[in-house]
């Protein structure tokens, strides 16, 4: 890359962050980025940065009425002694807490995702807006060694996706799916989960012929044999084989696999029965947005599941993570899936809140269900269903009886002052947009599974 001394001061230019080679007595070096031009498409501001000779950072930028755009920036190190001329020589890169949060301020521009192209062209892993205290979180990873606790996997294992104790309500049975699918369309966004909550996100693909076939080929089924089942793109913790029963037939269903899969709806909650089911649409989707989603998702495909739960990279996946990146690459129109970090919880709303609720005191129980925990940063399915941005299309028939209907009558309820005045502050300080659109979300669940329930009426009176 072109190494130069600090230049006159440039409104356009301003740091991200610092390089530091461990070098002893060698002080960290100020990086910062200059904007050079800007492109209509990712292909071209990548063939642009490819064919210049420093490195470059590409910044995928959003305009006020939606449309996707990406800015490219020169990238200089203000010492004559360093280079970012490779992805090794990049790790030394050190940059500032939430750097697109930088760029977004001095560009003025919603900026979501980026990656450097080093002096040699090489585009380095992408890189996200969220992102919140790196140094405390890879010390806590580090302590808690993550990565490769035996212990941790299991627990996510077992709370992430192993079947649910029994409760009231009814598993999600194939005349309910079939109905669902009625209702979907390719880029939709399904919400499902046991226990009347939700711990899984989905996108819906639909009638496919190329996904098809590679998933019979998989699965080592006869050519066909997945007509008219719905194909699905989602990230599992961990999946397993089971007897199941579809169109009459009764055959033994192998796991799915984990990570970013290919899967059909059937199959999945054949191998993984859930009792509350929604899908969500984005409102004003284009056919342009379905289909860049959906390109965008067979990209991750073959990307191991992210047990860290880490949204700021893409080099492993949990699934809520999925459907966000995936649904970044639409051209014209995005929800803006925000990350939450102090989300309340009722008890089993996350698996491990659940596990761990029967430990507690009653005192803790109550702080639990009312205040939450923490999180670390994390895409949750509440904050996707209440993003002012999507609207529920479907739920299912007993989506009312759900926890997550109960807990969203409590807020609802908290937010009119019908509790306390202390816990309505409590919503407004915590999670002030998804506690407003409550009474929302109510009246559309009531609404989709009423009609649901009407649709399916004469299969549930014989």
């Amino acid at each position: 890359m072109r190494l130069n001394r600090m230049p006159d001061p440039n409104p356009n230019q301003f740091q991200i962050g610092t390089y530091d080679e461990s070098i002893l007595f060698d002080l960290d070096d100020k990086v910062t980025v200059n904007k050079k031009q800007s492109f209509a498409t990712q292909e071209e501001a990548l063939n642009f940065a490819k064919n210049h000779a420093g490195a470059e950072m590409v910044v995928e930028s959003r305009s006020d009425k939606g449309k996707l755009g990406y800015d490219v920036y020169s990238v200089t190190i203000h010492d004559k002694g360093q280079s970012l001329k490779t992805g090794k020589q990049m790790e030394n890169l050190k940059l500032f807490d939430q750097p697109l949060k930088v760029i977004e301020k001095n560009s003025g521009k919603s900026a979501q995702r980026a990656f450097f192209v080093t002096a040699d062209g090489k585009p380095t892993a992408n890189i996200y807006s969220p992102q919140f205290d790196r140094s405390t979180y890879d010390k806590l990873r580090g302590a808690l060694d993550l990565d490769n606790s035996k212990q941790w996997f299991k627990l996510v294992d077992k709370y992430m996706t192993a079947p649910s104790p029994s409760d009231n309500l009814a598993p999600i049975d194939n005349a309910e799916i079939q109905d669902m699918k009625a209702n979907l369309k390719p880029g939709d966004i399904i919400m499902t989960g046991n226990n009347g909550s939700f711990i899984h996100a989905i996108v819906y693909v639909g009638d496919d012929p190329a996904l098809q076939q590679q998933l019979e080929k998989k699965w080592d089924l006869p050519a066909g044999s997945l007509n008219g089942e719905g194909m699905i793109i989602h990230s599992l913790a961990a999946d397993h084989e089971a007897e199941m029963t579809l169109n009459g037939k009764t055959f033994t269903q192998p796991a799915g696999g984990t990570g970013v899969i290919v899967d059909t709806i059937e199959r999945y909650t054949g191998r993984n029965p859930r009792d509350t089911m929604i899908s969500i649409a984005v409102k004003g989707a284009t056919e342009a947005d379905r289909a860049a989603v959906i390109a965008e998702g067979k990209k991750m495909v073959g990307k191991a599941y992210d047990n860290g739960f880490n949204t700021f990279d893409d080099k492993d996946i949990y699934c809520t993570e999925f459907v966000y990146k995936a649904w970044l690459a639409a051209p014209d129109t995005a929800p803006n899936f925000t990350t939450q970090r102090h989300p309340l919880v009722p008890q089993t709303s996350a698996p491990i809140s659940g596990w761990l609720y029967d430990k507690m005191s009653e005192k803790t129980q109550t702080l639990m269900k009312d205040d939450g925990y923490l999180y670390q940063e994390m895409i949750m399915t509440d904050g996707m269903i209440t993003n002012p941005n999507v609207e529920i299309t479907w739920a299912n028939q007993n989506a009312e009886k759900s926890e997550f209907f109960t807990k969203h009558e409590r807020w609802a309820d908290g937010m009119d002052g019908k509790i306390s005045n202390g816990y309505k502050n409590l919503l407004k300080e915590n999670i002030p947009d998804q506690a407003a659109r409550s009474h929302t979300i109510l009246e559309q669940v009531r609404t989709q599974s009423s009609q649901t329930r009407e649709r399916l009426a004469p299969a549930n009176e014989n």
